[in-house]
């Protein structure tokens, strides 16, 4: 299994499991990466044979959406559409615990076989993973791993994971937390899980 270390204090660019990992992701592998609110299991958005890996290692319904992971705010205007309404929330949440419903753009691929008109939008507060994208110049298709309670390291991936993934983004150990979801996708503010972003501002819209 690969596995790329990236250790607190160095600039993870400069290094060569950098490149390494930017290359892998490339080539339709899927990995175990950190965000701010634990591990996620994706790959580049656009691997259609990535994709349906990530569908049946986490045995996912094929109707159930994923999350599309970006650098920025640019970056989210290529796959959704941002009014200036959208636009108002997202600068004020993101990067941050939050996934935005927003209504797709046409660049965004059908996922799991399925074109959907709206799209699930996160940028992490995470570092290395924002860097990561920025490499690849393209969004993480992204799926939330989900083991038992209680801080996730690499190694108990490693070990969950064995042969299914191709590998892991060692972040340390991060204890899982759920994101707030708010769908902006109608002009409108509606909550759709509270989680631990917190959401008085929207319900107060």
């Amino acid at each position: 299994m690969f596995l790329a270390i990236f250790h607190d204090g160095d600039d993870p660019r400069n290094t060569k499991e950098f490149t390494d990992t930017v290359k892998f992701i490339k080539n339709d592998a899927v990995v175990v990466y950190p965000t701010d609110t634990g591990y996620s299991i994706g790959c580049a958005l656009h691997s259609e044979k990535a994709t349906e890996r990530i569908t049946q290692i986490q045995l996912r319904p094929v109707d159930k959406p994923y999350t599309v992971m970006c650098s920025d705010l640019e970056m989210v205007r290529e796959y959704a559409v941002i009014d200036e309404f959208a636009e108002f929330f997202l600068k004020q949440h993101l990067p941050g615990p939050y996934t935005f419903i927003l209504r797709a753009t046409d660049k965004v691929p059908p996922l799991a076989g399925m074109k959907r008109e709206s799209v699930g939008i996160r940028i992490p507060e995470h570092e290395t993973t924002l860097d990561l994208i920025r490499a690849l110049k393209s969004p993480f298709l992204s799926s939330t791993v989900r083991m038992e309670s209680g801080p996730v390291d690499p190694l108990s991936i490693a070990r969950w994971y064995h042969g299914k993934v191709d590998g892991i983004v060692d972040g340390g150990a991060i204890a899982p937390r759920i994101t707030s979801v708010v769908d902006l996708s109608e002009n409108s503010v509606r909550v759709i899980r509270e989680g631990v972003g917190p959401v008085n501002f929207f319900r107060s819209m």
